[in-house]
């Protein structure tokens, strides 16, 4: 699982260069360039995958104005994906094309989904399903709540390598 999510890593984040730590209140617009700072600052990723229709989007910009999900959002690198542009396009498509707007949580070492939904969260169920991320010391298995019968596994490296970012 590490040699596929590796490549994958490669696939989004293209050539090899040295990342600098990432502003905790960062939010980016591509999934490599997210992924790379995740990885280097050992942080986990909230990744938002977002409709054309701003209506329906989860816009994680406006959260912030609520201090205390603010605080937990700072813990995270944040990548807010139009999904209507082309590496928004691409990006989708790695993820399986789920139902949007999609929320997913990847663990500090950008090894594993720990959480996805497409349902509605509100602030305070974000906030502390983000805290208990942070605390937990390991996530032991990837949790779709969208399909808890069978969840899905998930290989963010793999989704680097579909997305040509790694060979």
């Amino acid at each position: 699982m590490v040699g596929c999510f590796l490549l994958t890593a490669g696939l989004f984040c293209g050539a090899e260069a040295s990342v600098s730590p990432a502003p905790h209140n960062a939010e980016f617009a591509n999934y490599g360039e997210a992924w790379k700072a995740a990885k280097a600052d050992k942080r986990p990723m909230l990744v938002v995958l977002n409709p054309g229709d701003e209506k329906k989007a989860l816009d994680v910009h406006g959260l912030r104005t609520n201090e205390k999900l603010s605080k937990v959002l700072d813990e995270y690198v944040v990548a807010q994906i139009d999904t209507t542009t082309e590496h928004g396009k691409e990006v989708l498509k790695s993820f399986g094309t789920p139902t949007l707007p999609r929320l997913v949580v990847i663990d500090n070492q950008q090894a594993k989904q720990v959480f996805a939904t497409s349902a509605k969260v509100s602030e305070t169920n974000l906030k502390s399903l983000l805290e208990k991320q942070l605390n937990s010391k390991e996530a032991a298995t990837s949790l779709n709540v969208d399909m808890f019968g069978n969840p899905k596994p998930d290989c963010p490296m793999c989704r680097l390598k579909a997305l040509g970012l790694v060979k």
